[in-house]
């Protein structure tokens, strides 16, 4: 009996050991780990961590609970393997979180052997830590592990961010979780929230309830207090700090407009706001109530070490109409605005501002939007950080020379706007370097400096985006900002770094976009487009399910509004396709994924080339020297289409004689070429109008050209052509430089009073 107890207690400790330490015949003949950004100090050694369902995570300190719950959380989206979580170390403890006080505050620890090691001095660092052992992991046949390595590692720079537009669309506040995620899994820490411009005040106001409006569709267009609470505590527990900005006091029409007798100035005639195109910043009413909104974004936002205050794109000559310019101007001691020059009251005010935001214990960042270090008298206050993007309102060198600590975010690569197709491509973003400011605009030049540990960082400043969009395009530009701010001097080479960034974009996928599906019936599969019906297979697992709605809208439906997938999901018709992942309880796994399917009657063959040069072409390429990017087919525009174009734009298209030149998931300006056919029922000669805004486009019909654009300016320009009955092949060549990707044709003959649409003309595809 004794010896069967003995032999059956080391059975158990066999499959112990087995399951949970590194008797594995794994091998671990890996040369190289995948994490990103990549860590300074790497040693790889011989064995791996196997997880297991005996495996726990232990942590020192209960402070670190948060941050030990998504390492718990998030291993078992990747693994499959519970994993329990405690509020102590114990010798059973797999794996250890807990504080170094001897590492700097930046740095932090990975050590694993038999056990796993997390070690940093603050929270932040610790989950950076987790971060790093989460990129670690990696399945095989055998089950999930972790290769035996030892890290030690730090960031270059300080200050690596990413800014979303919440002011200009209205963003669920489920996406900007999901780019919280994002920017935790690439030790990003702060994640700046552009919450007001001209039209959209989404910081709520106790005082000014007003400025918070809703839509047509009774939808609030503001954020709660309770939901901005929840954001920051969301935001803390993955070492990420939101930083609120508030424009000011330019961007700010909705402030002016709603309270005029407050924030501007009321014309004694009409009784009706001054068109100031700036807040007040004349008299003492207005900085009054600026800082009663500066006390409610720092007791919101209690985590940000900063408050952005704006200061950019200020246009101030209608502001020295207001009656009390004269005399506040003159009551602290402006003469130089009193004479006129209302740039010095603008860099009293920014000064002004500095110091409500440095009363709450924060510090002040702005755009760069003062020219030197002020104007007239005042010199703006020397502990202000300035955000340089254009380097046209500031030299970022005349910054440095007079001891402002600066921040780039430089049109090329970190300026996006991804409605308008301007995301500069991985290359681009990986080749950049932080003394380096690129402008899209061929007339200004580019910017060197020097080194300097006066330039804290870079941000990636995402403007005027669709919820919708966010995550397609960051989830691949986010990891070159960490990379290329971690590390200033990259470890990789570009190709090496690319195939990091597949393998990384997996791990995303698996851990917050976990959804498995097929396609059938798409005409071109990255267009998302189908000519009579599309069928979505989603692959459910046995321990989880799906839910999807289908809509023309790009909300994204409740729970009660998903239906259950037990069958495959036909599309008849053109609209967005909801999918949520689920496990066996209903619980969210992820986030849900939006995919717009079009249905189209094919009228074009379509080439896409690119990438256009940094600065544009200056007239049409020649399309064999450029790399084919996409090919397929396309159709005219529709109404519903054109709807879906303009949602997605702050600057909307003109309507009449629109073509679609928008290819799902294309980032970056490009050259296209289109082709399809006309047919015309009696000989006829028409006069051909062009248009485009940010390029130039020729059209050949019967391989002759009959309009050769040439202008940029976004003026029409007119061509006359005479053609026999019957049916024509036509061609249009077209790109655009950078911004404006928008494309207009009409005609117009002798018997029609105005211009059609020339689309009217085109005939689909045999």
């Amino acid at each position: 009996m004794i010896y069967k107890n003995i032999v059956y207690y080391f059975l158990l400790v066999l499959i112990f050991t087995t399951a949970s330490c590194h008797t594995s015949k794994r091998s671990n003949d890996s040369k190289d780990i995948t994490v990103i950004p990549v860590p300074k100090d790497v040693v790889i050694k011989k064995g791996n961590f196997n997880f297991s369902n005996t495996t726990t995570v232990g942590v020192e300190d209960e402070t670190l609970l948060p941050i030990a719950n998504i390492l718990a959380d998030y291993t078992k989206r990747i693994t499959g393997t519970s994993v329990l979580v405690t509020n102590e170390i114990t010798e059973s403890s797999s794996i250890v979180l807990k504080y170094n006080k001897v590492l700097s505050s930046n740095a932090y620890l990975v050590n694993v052997g038999e056990k796993i090691s997390l070690e940093a001095s603050s929270f932040a660092s610790l989950t950076n830590a987790v971060a790093t052992l989460v990129q670690l992991i990696k399945l095989d046949n055998e089950g999930s592990y972790v290769p035996n390595v030892a890290i030690k590692d730090s960031s270059d720079l300080e200050f690596r961010s990413v800014m979303l537009d919440l002011a200009r669309f209205w963003h669920p506040t489920e996406t900007i979780k999901e780019t919280i995620d994002l920017l935790w899994l690439y030790k990003i820490p702060y994640l700046h929230l552009h919450l007001s411009d001209n039209n959209r005040f989404t910081f709520p106001l106790e005082d000014f309830p007003e400025i918070n409006k809703v839509n047509s569709n009774g939808d609030r267009e503001y954020y709660t207090k309770e939901e901005l609470n929840d954001l920051v505590e969301y935001a803390q527990d993955r070492g990420v700090n939101i930083i609120p900005e508030v424009d000011l006091p330019g961007h700010s029409t909705i402030l002016w407009q709603t309270y005029p007798e407050v924030f501007g100035s009321l014309n004694p005639k009409t009784n009706k706001p001054e068109q100031l195109h700036v807040i007040n910043i004349a008299k003492e009413k207005t900085y009054e109530a600026v800082n009663t909104i500066i006390k409610e974004l720092a007791a919101v936002f209690y985590t940000s070490p900063y408050i952005h205050v704006g200061g950019d794109e200020v246009y101030l000559e209608n502001l020295k109409r207001v009656p009390e310019y004269q005399k506040y101007t003159s009551e602290n001691g402006l003469a130089v605005a009193a004479d006129g020059d209302a740039n010095e009251l603008f860099c009293h005010f920014i000064n002004k501002m500095n110091q409500m935001v440095k009363a709450t214990g924060k510090k002040t960042i702005v755009w760069e939007g003062f020219h030197g270090t002020g104007a007239g008298n005042v010199v703006v206050d020397k502990d202000i950080t300035i955000i340089v993007w254009n380097s046209t309102y500031n030299d970022p060198n005349n910054l440095l020379e007079n001891g402002y600590e600066i921040i780039n975010s430089t049109w090329i690569p970190w300026y996006m706007v991804g409605a308008m197709n301007l995301a500069p491509s991985i290359d681009r973003a990986y080749n950049w370097e932080i003394t380096n400011w690129g402008h899209w605009d061929n007339t200004v030049k580019d910017v060197s400096t020097n080194a300097s540990t006066k330039i804290i960082g870079a941000q990636i400043s995402y403007w005027e985006q669709n919820h919708f969009k966010v995550i397609p395009v960051l989830k691949d530009r986010v990891p070159i900002l960490a990379e290329r701010l971690w590390n200033k001097t990259a470890h990789k080479n570009l190709k090496d770094f690319k195939e990091d960034l597949s393998i990384s974009s997996k791990l995303y996928t698996k851990l917050f976009r976990p959804i498995s599906s097929t396609v059938s019936n798409l005409v071109q599969e990255k267009d998302l487009k189908f000519v009579s019906k599309a069928q979505v297979v989603l692959d459910n697992s046995k321990d989880a399910n799906y839910s999807w709605a289908f809509s023309k809208s790009w909300n994204i439906p409740s729970k009660e509004n998903m239906t259950l997938y037990t069958t495959p999901v036909e599309l008849t018709e053109s609209g967005v396709l909801t999918i949520q992942k689920q496990d066996a309880a209903g619980n969210r796994i992820g986030y849900s994924e939006q995919t717009y399917y079009q249905k189209i009657t094919p009228s074009y063959n379509y080439k896409v080339y690119g990438p256009a040069p940094v600065k544009g072409w200056d007239s049409i390429p020649d399309f064999s020297k450029i790399p084919l990017v996409r090919e397929g087919v396309s159709s005219k525009v529709s109404d519903e289409r054109l709807d879906k174009i303009n949602e997605e734009l702050f600057a909307k298209v003109e309507r009449i004689g629109h073509i679609d030149t928008r290819f799902n998931g294309i980032y970056n300006p490009y050259a296209l070429e289109l082709e399809g056919n006309i047919f015309l029922d009696k000989e006829t000669e028409m006069t051909l109008k062009l248009q485009t805004h940010d390029g130039l486009a020729n059209v050949y019909i019967d391989d002759a050209l009959v309009a050769k654009g040439k202008e940029f300016k976004n003026i029409p320009e007119e061509y006359t052509v005479k053609l026999k009955q019957g049916k024509h092949k036509v061609k249009i060549e077209y790109f655009y430089q950078q911004i404006q990707n928008q494309l207009n044709l009409m005609y117009k003959t002798d018997k029609m009073q105005s211009f059609a649409p020339f689309e009217e003309l085109v005939i689909a595809l045999q």
